[in-house]
């Protein structure tokens, strides 16, 4: 279609959606040459050109660029203030805040990302996953800002999703590391044993080699020190 199309907007459009198609799929270098062919058209609908701007963030982000992704994510939210508050647009605003919460977060920032996770809990259009996400972000901004009762309400939402997946394995051992910074050591001990519990495919093998860790210093403060060397082994050997 985007082959056929007689004008450069359509062209710019059609070739928009397939790029989102490639991100969506994990083929970045196909985007990359997408975006590239966009770029050398002469675009003049605005739309247009936001929807496609909204694409290069979202490629930008998803290749590890978060630093220039988080730049193009506000730079298209000042030129586009207006169109972006109405109703029409409303999901596509929501898109940008939560990507540019999540690059931001990433990148430590989490000052900044933090008001904008804060909004992104009234988004009525996140998914059961997306949802987690946000939730999980808070989770870890709230405890990198020394908020301590916020962070494990977050990550209890995550955990209350429901979802069994990786998030919430990882949701787990960060709230184990809370309940432990905090001295709750059962209370941590239980998010671990909790987390080794979930399939495999939730918890990968790095992960897994942190919550032995875990395991082992939180089994230590309980005196338990049967089970102390025996996750200790189980890092060592993971």
């Amino acid at each position: 279609m985007a082959l056929q199309a007689d004008y450069s907007d359509e062209k710019a459009a059609l070739l928009a959606n397939e790029h989102k198609c490639y991100c969506q799929v994990g083929l970045l270098d196909k985007a990359y040459e997408t975006m590239r062919q966009i770029r050398g058209l002469t675009v003049q609908d605005k739309f247009v050109r936001m929807i496609v701007d909204v694409g290069d963030a979202c490629m930008t982000t998803l290749m590890g660029k978060l630093e220039e992704g988080v730049c193009k994510f506000e730079r298209l939210l000042q030129l586009n203030q207006t169109e972006l508050q109405t109703s029409d647009l409303r999901n596509t605003y929501e898109d940008i805040q939560q990507r540019r919460a999540f690059a931001l977060a990433n990148l430590g920032r989490y000052l900044e990302a933090l008001p904008v996770l804060t909004e992104a809990v009234s988004f009525k259009t996140l998914s059961v996953d997306d949802a987690q996400m946000v939730q999980f972000y808070l989770g870890i901004c709230y405890a990198a800002l020394q908020q301590p009762d916020l962070a494990i309400r977050a990550f209890l939402n995550v955990i209350g999703s429901g979802v069994n997946n990786e998030v919430e394995a990882k949701a787990r051992y960060r709230l184990a590391i809370v309940y432990f910074l905090k001295r709750a050591f059962a209370q941590s001990k239980h998010h671990l044993e909790a987390a080794l519990q979930m399939p495999d495919s939730a918890v990968d093998a790095q992960l897994r080699k942190y919550i032995y860790q875990q395991m082992s210093r939180t089994c230590h403060y309980l005196g338990e020190s049967q089970e102390e060397q025996k996750y200790s082994r189980l890092a060592q050997s993971s």
